[in-house]
């Protein structure tokens, strides 16, 4: 085969997954909008009118044995606990102290309207997802036969450095025991310390098995993308086995988890943001999954009992993280719990890419140009390779006239034509192939950077220049994908002309092609492609005036 149908497979290729990409791009950012999510503005009371149904719930407690429990719905009005930080509007039910509402008060939920702030957790009824806790026992708050207990009184306390802590109380009916479930809100963060303490005022032990889960309702049914690229949403639990493990909203249904581990942690996933119960890193604990007939789906984990013995205490604890999938922060929460950004099976690049990027905005504070700059980086780190394909490409250009010479001397005869040139380029000791490699590089490097800035929450809604001002959504105006257009039109222009007439025709029309699926791709990843297509540009050049100079 010669190098120019090499070239119009490559472009077919990568054209193929500029097509896939494309509709991974379309179906993240419509399961981003959030569908019913946007009518919750950022005032204390915007879930009230959706709040007064959720499941109750004998069937919320996890079970310490086989069976299916009932399910109904309650009203929740004048249960509802609200709190405030600087970064999270929190309300709290005061059956089974459970969280069933959560904004991120710095993330708005779209950018147009910042004072709508994204809602992590909600008790609508169409976008149910809760995070959940409880002690297990038949003379405990969450009795198996009584269904979740009501704490009786709730204190809130706001302290002078801004942190919140809010305690909830409940008296066991027989006046034996007393529980204490406490909430620690930091003032500008996204880390909660949730802690019981067992107080046993009667002549008896007393025994509670503590529990820590999510209950979701998936907003859509999960679909598979194409070839995978598709970002997770569900969700994943850390043992010491597998420090990360996705769980399919269909696996926890059909294949659910149940294991007995040390340490660890359970999480929700979505695009951007994370729920996470974080237990203490030596405690043995059992994690489990579930879906029910009622579309609930139920990840979390069960510690062992805590046994209390008559006029003494007891406390559990674990840590709920409801927030960015900011990786510094989740690297120093748990192990393993930084793996939720979900960069794909090139992750080991697209984290390479993000430390860059990352670094690169320390110095500049600005996105776009970090862009730039790991695009240089990345040229750079390539440069001798690109630079032996280049010379390739132009020594190919130089024996051009002869090629079309020994075209004409073949005339009709294709077969004869394409052994004369691959004669040729054996005598000249050119690797026909070698033209190809910059664009066979740059492919990984392209999907994990697509990766990276559909995944890198830093990125959302960052600015650039101009009318630019979301790095992660496409340009408004497509000024950019016709700029990229343009410059693969001009990079063109520097390789050898394709001998025939249909590939000559095919390879015209690719910059049209991308620049149509580059329309709608993130502006950052456009940004990058159009900037790689300059230097290369560039590079080619240089080294083709060099060669023709000899």
């Amino acid at each position: 085969m010669d190098l120019q149908k090499v070239r119009v497979l490559l472009f077919m290729g990568i054209t193929f997954l500029g097509v896939m990409l494309y509709g991974a791009w379309q179906k993240e950012h419509a399961q981003f909008a959030q569908e019913a999510v946007k009518s919750a503005p950022a005032g204390m009371d915007a879930p009230m009118a959706v709040a007064s149904q959720m499941t109750s719930a004998k069937s919320d407690i996890p079970t310490l044995h086989a069976g299916v429990q009932p399910e109904h719905i309650e009203d929740t009005s004048g249960r509802l606990v609200e709190v405030s930080t600087e970064a999270l509007s929190i309300k709290i039910d005061r059956r089974g102290g459970d969280i069933v509402y959560a904004a991120l008060l710095d993330y708005p939920l779209e950018q147009s309207e910042p004072e709508a702030p994204f809602v992590l957790l909600d008790s609508s009824v169409d976008r149910l997802y809760l995070a959940q806790s409880g002690l297990i026992g038949d003379m405990a708050p969450d009795a198996p036969n009584e269904g979740r207990g009501v704490y009786e009184t709730a204190e809130v306390e706001n302290h002078i450095d801004g942190s919140v802590s809010v305690k909830l109380v409940w008296d066991a009916p027989s006046g034996d025991a007393r529980v204490t479930k406490q909430f620690q809100f930091p003032s500008h963060g996204y880390l909660v310390d949730v802690s019981y303490r067992v107080d046993n005022l009667g002549d008896n032990p007393w025994t509670a098995t503590p529990y820590f889960q999510f209950k979701r309702t998936p907003t859509e049914k999960k679909k598979t993308g194409m070839l995978g690229l598709q970002t997770f949403q569900g969700a994943a639990i850390s043992t010491p086995e597998k420090r990360y493990q996705k769980l399919s909203y269909e696996k926890m249904k059909d294949k659910p988890v149940n294991k007995t581990v040390e340490g660890g942690w359970a999480a929700m996933v979505e695009h951007y943001f994370l729920s996470a119960w974080v237990p203490l890193q030596d405690a043995h604990l059992r994690y489990f999954s579930r879906g029910d007939q009622h579309n609930h789906y139920y990840v979390g984990f069960v510690a062992e009992p805590i046994d209390v013995k008559p006029k003494e205490s007891q406390t559990a604890r674990a840590q709920l993280y409801l927030g960015p999938e900011i990786t510094d922060e989740l690297r120093q929460i748990a192990p393993g719990l930084e793996l939720t950004v979900d960069y794909g099976v090139l992750w080991p690049i697209s984290q390479l890419l993000f430390w860059f990027l990352k670094h690169a905005h320390d110095l500049l504070g600005n996105w776009g140009f970090s862009i730039i700059a790991v695009t240089m980086l990345v040229k750079l780190a390539f440069y001798r390779l690109s630079a032996a394909s280049y010379r390739s490409m132009g020594n190919m250009r130089k024996l051009q006239p002869r090629i079309n010479q020994l075209k004409a001397d073949c005339g009709e005869d294709k077969q004869r034509f394409s052994q004369e040139v691959m004669e040729l380029y054996r005598r000249e000791k050119i690797n026909p192939l070698g033209g190809c490699l910059p664009i066979l590089i740059q492919i990984p490097v392209f999907i994990a950077l697509y990766y990276v800035l559909l995944e890198s929450v830093e990125l959302r809604h960052a600015p650039f220049v101009l009318w630019i001002q979301d790095l992660s959504a496409h340009d408004p105006y497509y000024v950019l994908p016709i700029l990229m257009g343009l410059s693969m039109l001009l990079q063109q222009r520097l390789n050898p002309a394709p001998p025939d007439p249909i590939q000559a025709r095919v390879m015209m029309l690719m910059p049209i092609v991308f620049t149509v699926l580059f329309m709608n791709f993130p502006a950052g990843l456009v940004l990058y492609w159009f900037m790689n297509n300059l230097l290369s540009m560039l590079q080619q050049w240089v080294i083709m005036r060099k060669i023709e100079r000899a």
